[in-house]
Order: structure tokens, then sequence, then C-alpha cells
């Protein structure tokens, strides 16, 4: 017994290395090939800038920021398509993400960030909070992609720098919100169109709103990853390269979307944390983003330096037979 239990170990050691060594030349195999080269390389640098402790650093500044980004978009937002229209559908996403108990918290905390009294100075204070903790987490996410495309630490002054990248990120918060109010237009326009040609909101008419909604919104989310990629890194890149690294990222997000929803539903891992379980998913799903999005700019970062090495390499010289000819 001792000897077929032997055997049996031994086959099983043989098993696993034959499979380490199979999986081992499927990824040389997969490296030779140009696309998947250039997707292995970024997994590469994906692991050796840390990316995930940026993700984490990222989901913790996001987390404190969440509450007054949010403001700023419902309340710019909401003056061109209506505040309660916002606030609906802001948070019928967040309830989709994040489960009842997640998107409570988060409406408790958007409430909670603009009590204070609006008259004087406690309204020049409160606008101040604001507008600091909603560009936090851009700040952060500068100084990422800083890390991720190698650039050395900014020679101007720290003042000059920080009030730059501030007003940045808060221009981006303003795009944010803007965003919603396409999406929200283009939303009533789709659903009246599909309403009017394929008939009412049920079958086939429910089925094409549905997807068209999905599709106009990862497109909305490319854009707002492009525009990220191409204005927060203090280098030049170009909109190819934003895109790319954009849709990638986009797509990587929608698809988690549905399969986060689907672990949160079966793992219970909000009822893990007891009465913290609403904050340990909302920080999950800001790591879980915040990955997905770094992913995205190292895809970007080197498309684009490919793109920029290729324009400045010299012509092949002419071959033998040319040059007699």
């Amino acid at each position: 017994m001792r000897r077929d239990a032997r055997n049996c170990s031994t086959g099983m050691v043989a098993m696993t290395l034959g499979q380490l060594s199979r999986i081992a030349s499927a990824y040389r195999r997969a490296a030779t090939v140009a696309p998947l080269r250039v997707v292995l390389a970024c997994m590469d640098a994906w692991q050796a800038d840390r990316c995930t402790s940026m993700a984490a650093a990222l989901a913790f500044y996001a987390s404190f920021s969440l509450a007054p980004m949010l403001v700023i978009v419902i309340a710019v937002s909401g003056f061109f398509f209506g505040e309660q229209a916002v606030h609906g559908r802001l948070f019928d996403e967040i309830r989709y993400l994040l489960g009842d108990e997640g998107a409570i918290a988060v409406q408790a905390m958007v409430a909670s960030a603009w009590k204070a009294d609006r008259s004087g100075w406690t309204a020049v204070i409160s606008v101040a909070a604001v507008f600091l903790g909603a560009s936090a987490t851009f700040t952060q996410l500068s100084e990422s992609l800083s890390t991720i495309w190698r650039l050395p630490a900014r020679q101007q002054g720290a003042l000059f720098s920080l009030v730059k990248v501030r007003l940045i990120s808060f221009g981006l918060v303003i795009g944010i919100a803007f965003l919603i109010v396409i999406l929200l237009v283009f939303d009533a326009a789709l659903s009246f169109a599909i309403s009017r040609f394929l008939g009412p909101a049920s079958g086939q008419g429910a089925d094409a709103a549905q997807w068209a909604q999905r599709g106009l919104a990862v497109l909305l989310l490319a854009g707002a990853f492009a525009t990220l990629l191409k204005v927060l890194p203090a280098a030049p890149v170009r909109w190819s390269s934003a895109w790319l690294g954009a849709i990638a990222a986009a797509v990587l997000f929608s698809v988690g979307k549905n399969l986060f929803g689907l672990y949160l539903a079966r793992a219970g891992t909000a009822n893990a944390f007891g009465a913290a379980g609403s904050l340990a998913v909302l920080l999950m799903w800001l790591y879980f983003s915040s990955a997905v999005f770094l992913l995205g700019a190292e895809l970007t970062a080197h498309w684009n330096e490919g793109a920029r090495l290729a324009r400045k390499a010299p012509l092949s010289p002419p071959t033998t037979a040319q040059g007699a000819s």
C-alpha cells in the first residue's frame, strides 16, 4: 500500500509539473504574437509597478471623496435634468452594484456631506471641503499615472503644482456630471425611439432598449476613461493610445460589474463584516474599479511608447540587390 501511495504521489507531482510546463510553453507561444505580447507585457508591468498597492490607495481616497464628488455631480447635472432624476439614476446603479445596504450607506454619506448651514463663512468652508474632497481621488490618480509612465518628479513649485492638479481634478468632476447629463438625455431618446418603432417596453422592445443602454453606458465610460488617460498624465499621450486603453478598461469594467454583483449575491461578504459590511463592499468595488483602470493605463502607456518609438525609428537600409540596381 505504501508503494501504491508513493507511486500515486509521484504520478500527481509529474502531472502537476507537466501542466505547469504546458502553461509555460503556452505563455511563451503567446508572447510571440504581437497583440498578445503587448497584453502580457502590460500584465508584467502592472505587477512591477505595484498597481495593486496603488489601486488600494485609490480605493481609500475614493471612499472619502465619493460623497463630496456625488454632491457636485448631482448639483451640476441636476441643474440641467432635475435633481430627482439624476439622484434616482445614480442610486439605482449603486444599488445594482452594492446592494440595498451599500446604496443606503452611500445615500447617508451624500446626505451628511452637505448639511452645513450655507451662509457666511460656513458656506465658504463647506464649498472648500467639497472641492478638496472631490479632487483628492484624481490627485492620487495623477500620481499613479506618473508612476506608470515612469515620469520624474515635477520641477514646479509645490503650491503651483498643488493648485494646478486640484483645478484639473475639479474640472474632471464637473465633466463627469455632464457625462451623466448626456447619458440621461440619450436614455430618454432611446426609450422614446424604441417604444415608437418597436412597440411598448416589453419583449423585443425591452431587450433592445436594455442592450442599447448598456452599449451607450460602455461608450460613455470609455470616453471618460480616455479623457482621464489623455489629460492626467504629465506626458504627451496620443488619442489613439488613450482610446485603446480606455475601451479595454471599459469592457473589463462592464463585465466585472456583473461578476461582482453575482459574487456579492452568493458570497455574503456584507454579512461577514457585520455593521461595517456596506463599507467593506464599497471598498472592494472601488479597489476593483481602480485596478481595472490602472490596467488600461498600462496598456495605454505601452502602446503610446511603441508608437513613439516607431515614429522615431530610422528607415531600413536598402538591400544589396536594391543597391546594385
